[in-house]
């Protein structure tokens, strides 16, 4: 699943679209196979002429706004989903499979929405008070990617008593924590802060948490400045390119790999259903 850096990286490529007007917003017959798009055309209808004014990110998700109208578009890429920037919206590139969405633009490029997976979402919300509202996003913590990174209220979140009693590899993915924080830069963040993922949060000092503080907000921009980590073939960004940050990983997906740093193999562990990897030299 795209986090972040991902989301970001994303963001800031549809900022294209910003004061160009859609001319017209299509659900595509594939789209209809689902019931989270069925009988939604005319919610989108609504957005025919609009104006794009504003792309914005809260954690994973992107809230898209207009001009003349409260109502606003959420957007999730979910597991798998991509926009596509198109010349025209009748010979789609070739690394377009499972079209949900097009979005026909005054000016090109036009864009497309395309989710293999189909857990990406695409939704009209009637006013921008309600995103606001919507609990998933109503319940994010700190930005992960703001500078300058809120140490103090990292701090604060993460010495919770609720979470005293939580492994720290586990509790990362939680976006009430740090927002935009997920599999791949846990991982990243927990090495470079040289944190084992099984270390309950109750056994950290103040140290190790302002350290891993620290980590997460290096790792997040560092991978930002990358735009991003094309791990599969299914993150790729607008314009077709993909990122770079996967070229660095210190320990994702490197089990019974030497650790860059100490040489030992890196080792995975299975935390809430997810891989963690860790090097078991390095991270106490």
């Amino acid at each position: 699943m795209p986090e972040g850096p991902e989301v970001e990286s994303v963001r800031r490529e549809l900022l294209l679209l910003i004061s160009n007007r859609i001319k017209k917003i299509t659900l595509t017959p594939l789209s209809q196979k689902y019931p989270k798009y069925h009988n939604q055309q005319h919610n989108f209808n609504s957005f025919n002429k609009a104006i794009i004014t504003e792309i914005l990110r809260f954690g994973k998700f992107l809230v898209w706004r207009f001009e003349g109208t409260n109502q606003v578009i959420l957007n999730h890429l979910g597991m798998s989903g991509k926009w596509c920037f198109c010349e025209d919206l009748i010979d789609l590139r070739s690394d377009i499979t499972h079209p949900k969405v097009l979005i026909q633009m005054e000016k090109p490029p036009h864009i497309v929405f395309d989710d293999t997976r189909n857990f990406g979402q695409f939704k009209v919300y009637q006013t921008y008070e309600s995103v606001l509202n919507y609990r998933p996003i109503k319940s994010l913590g700190i930005d992960g990617l703001e500078l300058p990174f809120p140490l103090k209220e990292f701090i604060e979140r993460l010495t919770h008593k609720r979470y005293q009693d939580k492994a720290i590899g586990e509790l990362l993915l939680n976006q009430r924590l740090a927002a935009g924080v997920g599999n791949i830069y846990k991982a990243e963040s927990l090495h470079l802060a040289g944190i084992h993922p099984l270390r309950k949060v109750k056994s950290l000092t103040k140290i190790d948490i302002e350290r891993l503080g620290n980590a997460i907000s290096e790792i997040l921009q560092k991978a930002l400045k990358n735009l991003g980590s094309s791990t599969d073939s299914r993150y790729v960004l607008p314009s077709g390119t993909t990122g770079n940050a996967q070229l660095w990983h210190k320990v994702y997906q490197r089990k019974g790999k030497p650790c860059l740093k100490c040489g030992s193999k890196i080792e995975k562990i299975i935390q809430k259903d997810r891989s963690t990897f860790f090097c078991p030299s390095c991270q106490i």
